[in-house]
């Protein structure tokens, strides 16, 4: 067959060639060479012109697809003028596709997507929303329905605005429920089943995306169930598991990844074992299908610090794939048995991880190509951080020294391996020369197509100029990068990475040319808000905290936030939970300012704004409450404070699950309040309630609360003295426990500031707190 489609392919060539000769343009019939041709064609050579039409179709792309590839293809050559020209076309090219045609909802996401990509959620939602109301006729359970339900779900949730998402996921919930449990037939696939009822498998991996080529539809459960616990929803959210338990009965990897969710990992653990059993003791199963089940298992062990037990699954792992004798599987081993490595380490079994390695370098192959660079970096990375920084140096030289021949890519890898095993070893100065080198390798290894411009490098070289003092070099760098951005393919770092430059300049006592970066940066991201509002939001969010770092520019601060505020409402519409960080930006200001009342007013609208967006026992309810009871305090009103904090132990527990570190850290956080106070009986009960939270983690850490309840009974046993001068915070300190982070309620990074508060701020604090 393929030799006689290989013969017409041939003879249709042979016969262009004789019956046409071109010149200048022109096609010119030689009808003797052509007759000549014509004898010699097989017969099956009507078969193909007859086929010609089709594949001439099959060839022929579709517009929509078209239009995209288009705006891809501008935007990563620097052409965004002509991208926004694109997207604008993929919109109208969706609004003439028929709404029941097959790939109408892959078409809304992926328009949408592309405003969204730009900072443009107000219009990227109003083109998901159009598209929802033309689907009405549809049917309420049609998959394309359910597909647009999600769609604006996310595009609420990433808006920060989750009573409005939480509103699309039960329409589309409902909609799942009302739809047949029989196989369906799906838009785009005539016949073809469906499920949509399907869950996540291991590894997060859908375990029914070869069923359902609506995918959106698989995850309106679980997302549902994640949705309602952010919101203080736990029994609606335990509903929804339980529905989600009893339809994956017959499906074991999507049970064990529900109990995964609720915390129930005893059961999840058991399922592991009895589908590595199943399939090892079924003589047709793959050998991916053992090592799955025990990978997940080994996970979960290592999530509880059962090193030993994780171990000994990735040992079984390793053994079921080199049983099959597969070199593909083989090598799928020497990943497994890194993390096998990494896992002897953490339980301190250093000499069984070295043996580990060893085995490892030993087995694989060092031919033409060499050793595999992630294989080398981790051993390198592993003798770093048991101490062996010189041997692990000596190591990756050596390799290098021996193969001359290494690509760009791998050089860069290696030497970014270098210098961090020099910095975990304490040698700073050395590990700056090996990032430089590795930086100096970068354009061998991502030579610059023809015609594209990238300014990233000058913008590191400008940080690194004004990192070392040399301001005016630093200055003429990033301006030179500026003028170069308009057609840069990467053009988005000057946003971040000249914002950052200016706040060092302002540290190096340069703010006159730090003002002028900004000046010259607005102008710059104000001309792409026809294509892309996010850089213009990144620099007006930034902006406000440099004019802050400033007292004679303080004036000019509120003025900044309105504008932020201006803009974050033209992108992404009256309703975006991202005033959040207007209002925070207001208190943090008021804050600096020394205008107590209105910081105060300002976390009360931020209270207000959180209860109006995702109601008043949810998450972001819990921060901006914990931010206002911090106010309150600094302000010297503590008695305000108390019923926020006692309110602040009530959330958490409808938020968080039983055993989750952060309904102990909020406890002890209110314990110390209210012994301050000195109503040590109800504080000395939540530190009691703190620390039995520690003991049922996952592993129990019995001793993690433990110093707080001991600092309650040590303020207990104190001399009496007025309420609230007991460890009183000073007035304008915020944050009642120095190293707990009241936005992410985990501790904090050492020598950091809990989140949202100003750098300047830090060095106080602590000096307050001690």
């Amino acid at each position: 067959m393929r030799a006689g489609v290989w013969r017409y392919g041939v003879a249709w060539t042979s016969l262009k060639r004789a019956g046409t000769s071109s010149g200048r343009g022109r096609c010119r019939w030689n009808p003797a060479t052509a007759r000549r041709v014509y004898t010699s064609m097989n017969r099956g050579m009507v078969c193909l012109l007859l086929t010609l039409p089709a594949v001439a179709q099959i060839a022929q792309r579709d517009p929509f697809d078209a239009a995209l590839q288009a705006f891809w293809t501008a935007r990563s050559a620097g052409h965004f003028e002509e991208a926004a020209a694109k997207r604008e076309e993929a919109r109208k090219l969706l609004e003439r596709t028929a709404v029941d045609a097959p790939q109408f909802g892959n078409r809304v996401l992926s328009v949408t997507q592309l405003y969204e990509s730009g900072g443009m959620s107000r219009q990227a939602r109003s083109i998901a929303e159009e598209a929802l109301s033309r689907a009405g006729g549809l049917g309420q359970s049609h998959p394309t329905r359910i597909q647009l339900l999600n769609t604006l779900a996310s595009s609420w949730q990433q808006d920060r605005n989750l009573l409005k998402a939480l509103a699309c996921l039960e329409k589309a919930a409902a909609a799942v429920d009302a739809a047949p449990l029989a196989k369906s037939p799906v838009p785009g696939a005539e016949g073809q089943p469906y499920s949509n009822r399907a869950f996540v498998g291991f590894s997060g991996r859908n375990v029914a995306s070869r069923l359902d080529p609506v995918q959106d539809n698989n995850f309106v459960y679980p997302r549902l169930a994640d949705l309602y616990q952010q919101l203080g929803r736990p029994d609606a959210a335990a509903a929804v598991l339980a529905k989600m338990r009893t339809l994956a009965t017959n499906n074991d990897a999507a049970l064990a990844s529900i109990y995964e969710r609720q915390g129930q990992l005893d059961e999840a653990a058991a399922i592991y074992k009895k589908l590595a059993e199943q399939a090892a003791a079924n003589p047709q199963s793959q050998p991916w299908q053992v090592a799955g089940p025990l990978q997940s298992l080994a996970n979960l062990y290592q999530r509880e610090q059962r090193y030993g037990e994780a171990a000994a699954a990735l040992q079984q792992a390793v053994a079921a794939l080199d049983a099959s004798g597969k070199p593909e599987a083989h090598n799928q081993t020497i990943s497994i048995r890194q993390s096998l490595a990494s896992i002897l380490h953490q339980a301190g079994q250093t000499q069984a991880a070295d043996e580990v390695y060893q085995q490892l370098l030993a087995e694989t192959k060092d031919g033409r190509d060499g050793l595999p660079t992630g294989l080398l970096s981790n051993y390198a990375n592993y003798l770093a951080a048991t101490k062996r920084g010189a041997q692990a140096e000596d190591f990756l030289k050596d390799y290098m020294a021996n193969h001359p021949n290494l690509q760009p890519w791998e050089e860069i890898n290696l030497l970014s391996t270098l210098a961090n095993v020099a910095r975990v070893s304490g040698q700073p100065k050395r590990a700056e020369e090996y990032q430089r080198a590795a930086m100096e390798k970068q354009p061998a290894a991502q030579p610059t197509p023809a015609g594209q411009v990238f300014i990233g490098k000058d913008l590191q070289k400008a940080q690194s100029a004004a990192n070392g003092g040399n301001l005016d070099e630093a200055f003429g760098l990033a301006l030179q990068a500026m003028d170069a951005a308009g057609h840069a393919v990467d053009r988005d770092q000057v946003a971040w990475q000249v914002s950052s430059l200016a706040g060092t300049l302002v540290n190096k006592k340069a703010p006159d040319k730090a003002e002028q970066l900004y000046q010259r940066l607005f102008g710059l991201v104000e001309s792409w808000s026809a294509d892309t509002l996010q850089p213009l939001l990144n620099v007006l969010q930034n902006y406000p905290r440099f004019l802050m770092q400033q007292q004679d520019r303080w004036a000019d601060a509120p003025g900044a936030i309105e504008r932020y505020r201006n803009a974050l409402t033209t992108a992404r519409g009256a309703g975006t939970g991202w005033l959040e960080e207007v209002l925070r930006l207001n208190i943090d200001f008021e804050r600096t300012h020394g205008s107590q009342a209105r910081a105060l007013s300002a976390a009360q609208d931020l209270l207000s704004l959180e209860e109006s967006l995702s109601g008043n026992t949810s998450e972001p309810y819990l921060r901006a409450a914990e931010t206002l009871a911090e106010l309150y305090e600094s302000a010297g009103d503590p008695e305000r404070a108390l019923p926020l904090r006692r309110q602040t132990v009530s959330i958490a527990d409808l938020v968080f699950r039983a055993n989750d570190a952060r309904r102990g850290f909020i406890r002890v956080q209110v314990a110390l309040a209210l012994a301050r106070q000195r109503q040590f009986d109800e504080a000395e009960r939540l530190a009691n309630e703190a620390v039995a939270i520690g003991q049922t983690m996952r592993p129990p850490q019995p001793n993690l609360f433990a110093p707080q309840l001991e600092q309650v009974r040590r303020m207990k046993a104190a001399p009496q003295s007025v309420p609230g001068s007991v460890g009183r915070r000073p007035t304008g300190a915020i944050g009642t426990i120095p190293w707990f982070d009241t936005q992410t309620y985990r501790p904090a990074q050492v020598n950091a500031p809990p989140a949202g508060k100003p750098a300047s701020a830090k060095k106080s604090e602590k000096q307050q707190d001690r």
